[in-house]
């Protein structure tokens, strides 16, 4: 059943979400007693979750992550940046020249 979510996932680059039902199973030569049992092992581990919609699951982006991290890590930042507020400018005072002692 984990390759079965794996060849899926492989197949939508970016996305989290994947469909799967007994005749995608049979596809790949998977029993429906199988696919009733892979299915409620991964929900159980909470690797997978159930969607509104029939046949339709996401995966946990903790065990699988299907997408560009570092877009993620990008537009993580974007957003973060419009909340930051600027530093209040504070003048520090120079610091005096080096002791050089006479020969």
């Amino acid at each position: 059943m984990f390759e079965l979510v794996y060849l899926q996932m492989r197949a939508k680059p970016g996305s989290d979400e994947i469909k799967l039902n007994q005749y995608v199973a049979k596809d790949h030569g998977m029993s429906d007693r199988t696919y009733q049992r892979g299915v409620r092992e991964l929900l159980e581990k909470e690797f997978l979750f159930r969607s509104p919609s029939d046949g339709v699951f996401f995966v946990n982006i903790r065990f699988m992550f299907n997408g560009d991290r570092l877009a993620f890590v990008r537009s993580y930042h974007l957003r973060d940046a419009n909340r930051q507020t600027a530093l209040p400018l504070v003048t520090v005072p120079a610091l005096p020249a080096p002791y050089e002692p006479s020969s």
